[in-house]
């Protein structure tokens, strides 16, 4: 998956905040909710002449990018089932108890948030870190800005 960004800092690891123009109704969602878009790491292997401000096309792997997501939100979910069976080992007569089953299982489930966040930290390389391609020009930029799909120069505009 390929996307445009907006470089924030340019040191030694490179950080970048998405640059999308946000819908109005978006737009207002996150004023309401006070969300700020985040910057965030990404590798610069061509060692590209990066300076705060450029906008650059940057490559996310696919694989790594479904990895990441599964070990965000699937692995809680499969642990939802596995602590639901377990249950009756765990806590004496939660058999009878549906109740108390739930709860193991929902107790699994949170652990897993935790759990996904830890593996996704220790195994870094396993989900990785997007990479640089390239410097757009400024003209690319604003074209990818404005009519999304029509300037054809990047995969994150057609």
């Amino acid at each position: 998956m390929t996307r445009t960004a907006r470089v924030v800092d340019p040191g030694d690891k490179p950080r970048v905040q998405n640059d999308d123009v946000p819908s109005a109704k978006a737009a207002t969602s996150r004023r309401f909710w006070g969300v700020r878009e985040r910057a965030y790491r990404v590798s610069n292997p061509r060692e590209l002449a990066l300076s705060t401000g450029d906008t650059v096309e940057i490559h996310l792997p696919p694989g790594r990018t479904v990895l990441s997501a599964a070990l965000t939100f699937l692995l809680p979910l499969a642990l939802f089932p596995l602590g639901y069976a377990l249950a009756a080992r765990i806590v004496p007569g939660a058999a009878a108890d549906e109740g108390a089953a739930f709860l193991v299982g929902f107790g699994f489930l949170l652990a897993g948030l935790p759990l996904g966040a830890l593996i996704r930290r220790l195994a870094g390389g396993l989900t990785g870190v997007p990479e640089v391609v390239r410097i757009l020009s400024p003209e690319e930029a604003l074209r990818c800005k404005l009519k999304a799909g029509d300037c054809g120069s990047c995969k994150a505009c057609g």
